[in-house]
């Protein structure tokens, strides 16, 4: 192990060598029932606590309509509520049993147990992981870009973030390694497609009649911010064909319902008045 680490374990060796180890084995053998006890207690606590903290996260979450702030929320305050609970727990535990829990605490010091214990790493992810939560940067249900995976922010914790891929991919993320976050969940989205004329001809005709069929589209849907923008002639960029480019601002959450909405409507449109298009 290194020289620093070790020298950083000297003060938990000394506080551990002054503890009368056989002396604690007959004290848990002859506390087991006061052990048992405690056990059961925390049990219900912890029960207990879920079940109202979620009653009153539920409450919130119905009062102000935020799921995904909601579901931020409830997070954080479950991983408080954890970690506490076992704090306490240990400490009840080894308190009962005649460990000094509070004289080996303050021989060795918090910073020198945290930092010989290798727990860097822990404390970056907690500060890390805090001021994402504070400074809302991430939200349950968002979809990101963080450390060049794209997914789906399935559980923000305090030592990590639970990204869901499309492709099934689960990955962890120490809240630590986060040095950039993109969020495609924050503010309004834009959603585009491209219309291509299977007679090259049709291009001028079929803006002309796409504007008509989509001028009244963002009164008849509130997850419209405005009336869709036809480009044409242009090239799409997958096909690298001339095409109609139609793109629209959209509410979060609703680009694919938004999207299908508006293709059904361009093509019942150009259908009707007789006009083909590539389906490649």
């Amino acid at each position: 192990m290194h020289p620093f680490i070790l020298s950083k374990f000297s003060p938990i060796q000394s506080q551990l060598s002054k503890i009368n180890w056989e002396k604690i084995g007959e004290l848990i053998i002859s506390h087991i029932f006061e052990i048992v006890i405690i056990t059961l207690i925390f049990i219900v606590i912890n029960r207990i606590g879920k079940f109202v903290l979620m009653r009153l996260l539920d409450q919130y979450r119905t009062t102000n309509g935020g799921s995904k702030r909601g579901d931020t929320i409830y997070v954080i305050v479950m991983n408080t509520f954890k970690y506490t609970v076992l704090f306490c727990y240990l400490y009840f535990i080894l308190s009962n049993i005649g460990v000094p829990v509070g004289t080996l605490v303050a021989g060795a010091g918090i910073v020198s147990i945290a930092i010989g214990l290798g727990a860097q790493g822990l404390v970056s992810d907690l500060i890390n992981g805090l001021t994402i939560l504070i400074e809302g940067q991430l939200r349950v249900g968002d979809q990101v870009t963080i450390q060049n995976i794209d997914g789906k922010v399935f559980a923000i914790g305090l030592r990590t973030i639970e990204l869901h891929a499309s492709d099934g991919t689960v990955h962890f993320i120490p809240n630590r390694s986060v040095a950039l976050i993109s969020n495609h969940s924050q503010g309004n989205s834009t959603l585009t497609f491209y219309l291509t004329p299977a007679n090259v001809a049709d291009v001028d005709r079929s803006k002309d009649i796409l504007k008509t069929a989509l001028n009244k589209a963002k009164a008849q849907s509130e997850k419209l911010h405005s009336n869709p923008i036809i480009t044409a002639p242009t090239i799409n960029p997958d096909t690298h064909k001339i095409s109609i480019k139609v793109s629209a601002k959209v509410n979060l959450d609703y680009q694919s319902a938004m999207q299908t909405m508006l293709l059904d409507r361009c093509i019942q449109a150009l259908v009707a008045e007789h006009i083909e298009l590539e389906n490649k």
